[in-house]
């Protein structure tokens, strides 16, 4: 009865655009069939209608046996206040889940802002740094310059302090779309608003400061954090992160990336990080990282991994090689290490953060190298088509040719600018592995 359902309600809202051009949308189904039998069907609705200088949107996402995701979203500005509002349900229940509201407004060269979350759903099989129960969360902030030097302050109410980080490395603007998402196959749901503890009212838990300002030769960011003492309940001094940019060091293909000090209550950590300037290759993509057995000594170079890329009249070939799979590099998140490659052809980290913007390709089997081939051309009726092949190699796979471990293929095209169909399939020493078929339509 809930399919039917919803499937009226999908036609009533395709059919309603006949009537009025303020509405729009998109319709994406995907079908798979794998080796065993197994059948998945994944359907996306999203329908937004735009009345003035206000967008109502509604969003649901269904399964092969039930409504899975429904949620609201409202967006535009009310005078001088920019806002943004999302609410989700349960389809099974029908009772709400999330809450998110954020709004900010320019006032004299700043920007002041705010974000609140009521939160009732379940989160115990969420990653660690999320909560197992409800609440209630708040922040406020501003930002603003003055001169060459720029603040972020973020206050925080039960809510975690890396919001406050992801609104200064990212933007208030991005960080607020996010309150509702799908990333790698998966929907996140209000995921960046972290609630501390559950039945709070509102409770004071600390804030972030960030100035950015130009000094000498070099960018300073001076980061600080005052919170509440986790085991004392005291307010007081919790961190400062002096994060020093862009150091020349007198030799042209060395440059001092990255200088932080970080100024405990009780201890300071420093960490340095080298970039090595190697100029254009062409193609040619390589991925290195300096060795040390002490902290102020280099002892050799380490090429992590390299990736090749070349592009001409409609064809490019694309071929990696990862050397190192423990290797990190600098990032705002501290999730670095066990890189992957994406079915485009691109590198990504196994342990992506929210903000990440590739995905792994089967992320447990941690392939080490590919090549691969993609087309792309005009179809009919203004449209264009695509086609790729990728193969991915293992040293694990002995006695196999060449160590080939999978081939990826896909093939889209579109008919016009609105409609899309792609088939996709993949191939591997015992056989056909799985079969994919998806379509889409923008109104």
């Amino acid at each position: 009865m809930k399919r039917p359902f919803a499937l009226i309600l999908l036609i009533a809202g395709i059919g309603a655009t006949a009537f009025s051009s303020s509405f729009s949308g998109i319709v994406e189904v995907c079908t798979t069939f794998d080796k065993g039998g197994v059948l998945s069907f994944d359907t996306a609705v999203d329908i937004d209608y735009t009345i003035s200088n206000i967008t109502l949107g509604a969003t649901a996402v269904f399964e092969l046996a039930e409504f899975d995701l429904l949620f609201f979203t409202a967006a535009g500005t009310l005078g001088p206040i920019d806002f943004r509002s999302m609410l989700a349900f349960d389809p099974q229940t029908t009772a709400y889940v999330v809450w998110t509201n954020a709004a900010k407004i320019s006032l004299g060269g700043a920007t002041l802002f705010g974000l609140t979350v009521m939160d009732t759903h379940d989160t115990a099989d969420l990653p660690f740094w999320t909560v197992p129960e409800m609440g209630v969360g708040a922040a406020v902030g501003i930002i603003g310059s003055v001169g060459d030097v720029s603040i972020t302050a973020t206050s925080f109410f039960n809510i975690a302090p890396m919001l406050g980080l992801s609104v200064y490395w990212y933007g208030y603007d991005y960080i607020v779309t996010l309150d509702a998402f799908e990333l790698c196959g998966e929907w996140h749901i209000a995921d960046l608003y972290r609630i501390l503890e559950p039945n709070c009212d509102l409770c004071w838990d600390g804030a972030v400061i960030a100035v950015d300002f130009p000094f000498a030769c070099l960018d300073v960011t001076a980061l600080t954090f005052i919170g509440r003492s986790s085991s004392l309940g005291d307010v007081g001094f919790g961190s400062l992160l002096l994060w020093l940019r862009d150091i020349g060091t007198g030799i042209p293909w060395l440059t001092l990336a990255d200088l932080m000090i970080e100024f405990d209550v009780d201890s300071k950590d420093v960490g340095l990080y080298l970039d090595l300037v190697l100029g254009d290759f062409v193609c040619v993509t390589p991925y290195l990282s300096l060795d040390g057995s002490h902290f102020w000594t280099v002892d050799g170079i380490t090429l992590n991994a390299l990736l090749l890329e070349y592009t001409y009249d409609g064809v490019t070939v694309k071929a990696g090689e990862i050397f190192d799979n423990e290797w990190c590099i600098d990032e705002p998140f501290p999730e670095l290490a066990h890189w992957g490659f994406t079915l485009d052809g691109g590198l990504a980290p196994l342990g992506s953060s929210l903000l990440s913007v590739g995905c792994v390709y089967d992320q447990e089997l941690n392939y080490d190298e590919f090549f691969g081939i993609w087309i792309d051309g005009d179809s009919c009726c203004g449209g264009a088509f695509n086609v790729g092949l990728i193969s991915f190699f293992d040293t694990s796979q002995t006695g196999v040719l060449f160590d080939w471990a999978e081939t990826v293929a896909t093939f889209g095209i579109g008919v016009g600018t609105n409609v899309t169909v792609e088939l996709s399939l993949s191939v591997k020493a015992d056989g056909l592995q799985w079969f994919k078929i998806c379509g889409g339509s923008r109104f």
